[in-house]
Formats: structure tokens, sequence, C-alpha cells
């Protein structure tokens, strides 16, 4: 999966507001009271500069065009704002194989049906991304939550 065309690929329709499209889709469903990435995420604490490069490192490693997502796309605003939603779902007793269940099926809805290597390859980086910032950023900001995302990431 290394090596794919990050801009190539991304240009043809798949872009970050599908992944937004998948927190409002867990908002919707009263897992989670959603607001914007502001300034204020700006004045990064130590936890956050941790958790992103934690997670950079991960996708650079793992998949070039999930690295790029994270990095490109969603910048650090956003990558931090994701993590922090995910934790608030599960604060409301949502459980994180529900919270990335409805994730990824709003995400998957807003881009649409697709085929082909380069669907395959954005939908496998799609899938790794949303799972990285799950576990990583349970490990930042929700740590008591972190046993039951792995489990429930070991078993998708």
């Amino acid at each position: 999966m290394k090596g794919l065309n990050f801009s190539a690929l991304w240009a043809s329709a798949l872009r970050v507001p599908a992944l937004r499209n998948g927190l409002r889709a867990i908002a919707l469903s009263g897992l989670v009271t959603l607001s914007a990435p502001t300034a204020a995420a700006a004045q990064m604490s130590t936890a956050d500069q941790d958790y992103l490069n934690s997670l950079y490192s991960f996708l650079q490693a793992q998949d070039t065009t999930a690295y790029g997502l994270a990095t490109n796309e969603m910048r650090d605003e956003g990558n931090i704002w994701i993590a922090k939603t995910f934790c608030q779902s599960f604060e409301r007793g949502a459980s994180p194989a529900d919270v990335y269940s409805v994730y990824m099926s709003a995400v998957m809805d807003a881009i649409g049906p697709g085929s082909g290597e380069a669907y395959e390859q954005a939908t496998y980086a799609i899938g790794l991304y949303s799972g990285s910032v799950m576990n990583l950023g349970s490990a930042y900001y929700c740590p008591q939550y972190q046993p039951q995302v792995e489990q429930a990431l070991r078993s998708l």
C-alpha cells in the first residue's frame, strides 16, 4: 500500500468532508456534541504534541496515503479534534466498536461506491487513519478506554 500518489487519489472526490461526515453521524446518533476545531487548538499541550508525533510516526511507517491524510488534509488541529471527539463519545457511554462503525459507515457513505485499486487503497488508508486516531487518541486523551478501543479494533 506504500507509494500511492495521495494528491491524485484525493482529487477523485475523496475529501476531508467525508471524514467530518463521520463525526456528524456520531453526533446525530447522540454519542457526542460536536464543535469545530478552533483557534484554541493552536495552543497545543505536551500531550497534544506527543499524540501528533506518535500518530504521524506510526502512519508514516505504515502507509503514505494515510500519512498524507493526517498531515496534508486534516492537519494538527483536525487530528486532535477527531481524537478528542472519539473520547467524548466513549465518555457518554458509546462503545469504541459502535463509534468506529458509525464513523466509518458515514465516511464511506459520503465517499460513495467505487471500485478499482485506487478506491481500495483509499478505503484502506481511511480505515488505518481512523483506527490509528482512535487508538492513539485514547492513549493520550482517555487512557481509561484504551483497552476497550484496542479490543474493538482487533475484532475488525
